[in-house]
């Protein structure tokens, strides 16, 4: 029973390790096992289970994960027992059996038989191998004094009770984890015995622990080693494609001391779940033909002519597998074409490797292989070799047709036209065209369009004939632009002062001059300088010299003699009256201007000894739009200007 310790705290990889399995000191089979002629493992279904008849009738059952010393039960999973002193066991050992059962022991204080159980049938002066999976429950913290660990000991004895065989496990020891942990012993049925009893006896004292669980006891022949090999084969695997099938000698390979006994070949079509006796597969060696797709396993069974009427005295051997594979579904590119000139792609699938051939000396080993610069010559069938993994071949073809090319040809190649002016482009040599760029096209799906490019353009066509083949070909038109002009906004200055023009000329391959040139530095600049004495209109005139026309545009010099204020402005930043200026301003040199909105705000305060016109923002900001009213003191003892200044945006 368990004895009172400290809680040790649950692992989280007991369910991912509660399958994980230790090799034991144990009497094994010399050569191999044969399939179980008997097997107990508890079961199957959800908790719990129900009792077994085979358990000692010294323990009683429970239903309950948990049982108390002198009960057992019969449970898929258990855990969180005794205060957490057992360890988590959230799967049986049965392979692939997510609801197998197994059986739970707490063992009785000193030793007590557990479980016994006749089994019959079994073939005389035959030795067996006998295997069991024990899992000690207990956590290695679990007592903090006198442990006890399980110590089994496995009888086999005939129905007269004369001992076969005694095995001991020793102490099954505590680990970390819930570990099933495998013993197996062997023993021999003497000549004309084929029952014999099994009995499981735990051999504890008195202490702390002697819990445990216990399953999958099964009971394996002894055999020696009996192998199947296929002539002229070294593999026990071997794969064939549906176009090649053929006949396997299959040959039996045992040991001497089975010369004896009966053989029968058999063939299993669903992976080794079942096996049917092969007719005719009496002898050592066996002929198949396996003549459709799938996987066949085969092979043989021995009966010693002493137990001939004992069905489980049957032995089998190792197998051989040969798998029939389907042929690759070659698929290749259904129909090819292309233009002479042009580079063709063709496509296969179907399989792992590929071998193309084809006319004009074509081969290549790519998926989807391409020719470059196509002519007449590589007209005509294309077989593509398509291999699967499994080294299967199949081909499938296809026909590639070249088809002419148009010429393309082209009315100009290259012109020159004044901004504004049309000019017709001319393409020949197919039936459809297709133009780039469309922009300044009248139509870019005809052979004549008419274009009016805004800026030097290449115009590209593709020229195609009715099998869709094309050819290419450019005109290049390059614009002279039109003569464009702009004098700059008007000026102001005093008389005997200089003043930069603002004039601005564009265009291809153009003259430009001002008019009057009095008074300019030099009439032939952008930019002259102007000197008039009076007011004075200047026009300046750009003209083509490609004959693209004349553009002019005017401005005025304004000669101020006397101080000017302006009643409005515009500070959008066009360049055009962006500030309020104060002309001849800087003549007082005492002077200040000063502005205000409706409310009598100051928005504006300006110096003429330092002066810098209103830019139309107050604090940083742009000013709101309206009339402001000003007032300009010259500083010179004259009477206060008054006035108001209106703000356009």
């Amino acid at each position: 029973m368990i004895c009172p310790k400290r809680i040790y705290k649950k692992s989280l990889l007991v369910l991912a390790c509660s399958l994980v399995t230790l090799v034991s000191q144990s009497q094994l089979c010399n050569g191999d096992r044969g399939e179980p002629v008997f097997s107990i493992n508890f079961g199957q279904g959800n908790n719990p289970g129900s009792a077994n008849t085979n358990v000692s009738g010294a323990y009683q059952f429970v239903s309950s994960d948990c049982p108390d010393e002198g009960y057992y039960t019969i449970r898929k999973s258990s855990g969180a027992c005794f205060a957490d002193r057992w360890h988590n066991l959230d799967f049986d050992h049965t392979p692939v059996d997510p609801d197998g059962y197994y059986l739970v022991i707490n063992a009785k204080n000193g030793p007590s038989e557990i479980y016994s159980q006749r089994i019959g049938g079994l073939c005389s002066n035959q030795t067996f191998q006998v295997s069991s999976w024990i899992a000690n429950l207990v956590k290695t913290d679990a007592c903090s004094a006198n442990e006890l660990d399980p110590d089994l000991t496995f009888n086999i004895t005939d129905v007269a009770n004369n001992v076969l065989a005694t095995y001991n496990t020793g102490k099954v020891t505590r680990k970390d984890l819930a570990i099933w942990v495998p013993y197996n012993f062997t023993f021999k049925t003497p000549v004309g015995v084929n029952d014999v009893v099994l009995r499981i006896t735990s051999n504890g004292s008195s202490g702390c622990g002697n819990e445990f669980a216990l399953d999958d006891i099964d009971i394996r022949p002894c055999l020696p080693a009996m192998n199947v090999n296929v002539s002229g084969f070294t593999t026990s695997q071997i794969e064939i494609c549906e176009t090649s099938l053929r006949n396997f000698l299959l040959l039996s390979d045992y040991d001497a001391s089975l010369n004896n006994a009966s053989i029968q070949w058999q063939e299993s079509k669903d992976l080794g779940f079942s096996w049917i006796d092969m007719s005719g597969g009496n002898q050592k060696n066996h002929t198949v033909s396996p003549n459709a797709i799938g996987e066949y396993i085969y092979r043989y069974t021995l009966r010693q002519a002493a137990n001939i009427n004992n069905p489980s005295c049957t032995f089998s051997s190792s197998t051989i597998k040969i798998k029939i594979s389907r042929k690759p579904f070659a698929q290749a590119t259904n129909y090819v074409f292309g233009c002479y000139g042009s580079t063709i792609n063709m496509g296969a699938a179907g399989g792992t490797e590929y071998k193309w051939t084809g006319p004009n000396g074509f081969s290549s080993n790519l998926q989807y292989p391409e020719i470059p610069n196509v002519t007449f010559a590589n007209t005509g069938l294309y077989v593509v070799t398509v291999t699967s993994n499994n080294g299967c071949i199949s081909s499938d073809s296809t026909t590639l047709t070249i088809y002419e090319a148009p010429i393309a040809a082209i009315s100009l190649t290259d012109t020159s036209v004044c901004e504004g002016s049309p000019v017709t482009i001319m393409a020949s040599g197919g039936q459809n065209y297709e133009w780039t760029p469309a922009e300044g096209l009248t139509n870019d799906e005809i052979s004549n369009p008419i274009a009016t490019p805004k800026e030097s353009v290449t115009y590209s066509v593709r020229v195609y004939n009715k099998y869709s083949c094309y050819d290419t070909i450019s005109a290049r038109i390059n614009l002279w632009k039109k003569p464009k002009t702009s004098a700059g906004p008007d000026k102001f200055t005093l008389k005997s002062r200089g003043v930069q023009l603002e004039g601005q000329v564009a265009g291809t391959d153009i003259n430009y001059y001002w008019s009057p040139p009095d008074f300019l530095d030099n009439p032939q600049l952008e930019k002259p300088k102007a000197g008039p004495l009076e007011s004075q209109t200047y026009k300046l005139t750009a003209v083509s010299n490609k004959g693209c026309g004349t553009s002019t545009d005017e401005m005025r010099v304004e000669v101020i003699t006397k101080l000017y204020i302006p009643t409005a402005f515009t500070p959008n930043r066009d360049g055009l009256n962006d500030k309020w200026t104060i002309i001849l301003f800087e003549e007082y040199p005492n002077g200040t201007a000063q502005v205000y909105n409706r409310v009598g705000q100051l928005v504006y305060l300006g110096k003429a000894s330092n002066y810098i016109p209103w830019d139309g923002r107050h604090k940083g900001e742009p000013a709101l739009p309206g009339t402001y009213v000003y007032f300009v003191d010259l500083g010179n003892g004259t009477p206060l200007l008054k006035g108001t200044v209106t703000l356009i945006y």
